[in-house]
């Protein structure tokens, strides 16, 4: 077996000092630093700082180019439909939604405690949007996450052919720390889906969080899941390992329709 090649380390001393220390930093893979450190040298000179202040601003650069990188890394990763944050979320709109509880929510202890969440309510209230922004939440607390409809999981279920493909579908699910399943609702599933769908819950519940968004009540879950005995197993640990917030109001669709139509508010007014 051929040996590898040892990377070396050399800067030619042909370069003025302030460009050796640069791409001394680049080569370190030290970016952050490097692309600021010119501008941290000249304030310091300025400001008349120590050169643990300047080392101190060099290094925030780097953890600050780090933590941007991996926050882009795990949101692409996440799969999530869109942006969405719980300052954008109005909770005068929706008063059922306790924002204090929300609040609490977003310090992420659920996860912590590998506890879930379950967002219930018609269409349109907000479920989808406080999953995401939970998620997002996740993320900048240092959770990775993963986003999926039901549909879309099935889809992927039954796209994977062999065992051992479903196999590893079913480790990838198993690893993030907060899955999101949204919309929970009654889709057709094969024997496959449901059994596969009915396992991941079931052994996450000690290992990751899941946060669900449905329209259906709880009763009506069984189809989900292949019988209502392995639905009542998953309900049970529900009740007993998740918060559940029920959301009732009017859609989040018919308020913008309104804001943008004041010709439907007089009309809506005038019934």
């Amino acid at each position: 077996m051929a040996k590898s090649k040892v990377r070396i380390y050399k800067i030619s001393s042909s370069l003025k000092q302030n460009e050796r220390i640069s791409q001394a930093l680049k080569e370190l893979g030290l970016d952050g630093m490097s692309s600021s450190f010119d501008r941290t040298a000249q304030e310091c000179i300025k400001n008349k700082k120590t050169p643990h202040d300047f080392l101190e601003g060099l290094l925030e650069k780097e953890f600050t180019l780090r933590e941007d990188s991996r926050l882009q890394r795990w949101i692409q990763k996440a799969g999530f439909p869109f942006k969405r944050t719980l300052k954008e979320f109005d909770f005068t709109f929706q008063p059922t939604v306790d924002e204090t509880q929300i609040s609490d929510l977003a310090s992420c202890q659920y996860i912590d405690k590998t506890e879930d969440v379950v967002f219930m309510g018609p269409p349109g209230v907000g479920k989808t949007h406080l999953s995401v922004a939970l998620g997002y939440e996740a993320i900048y607390s240092g959770h990775d996450v993963k986003f999926l409809t039901l549909d879309q999981l099935v889809e992927l279920v039954e796209r994977k052919a062999s065992a051992e493909e479903r196999h590893y579908l079913f480790t990838s699910l198993l690893r993030p720390d907060l899955l999101i399943l949204d919309e929970m609702d009654l889709y057709e599933t094969s024997t496959n889906a449901a059994t596969f769908l009915f396992k991941l819950l079931h052994q996450r519940y000690e290992t990751g969080s899941v946060i669900f968004a449905s329209n259906r009540s709880f009763e009506e879950w069984g189809r989900l899941f292949g019988s209502q005995q392995r639905a009542a197993a998953i309900l049970d640990r529900l009740h007993h390992h998740a918060t559940i917030i029920k959301i009732e109001g009017e859609s989040y669709r018919l308020k913008d329709k309104l804001r943008d139509n004041p010709n439907l508010v007089a009309s809506l007014n005038s019934n």
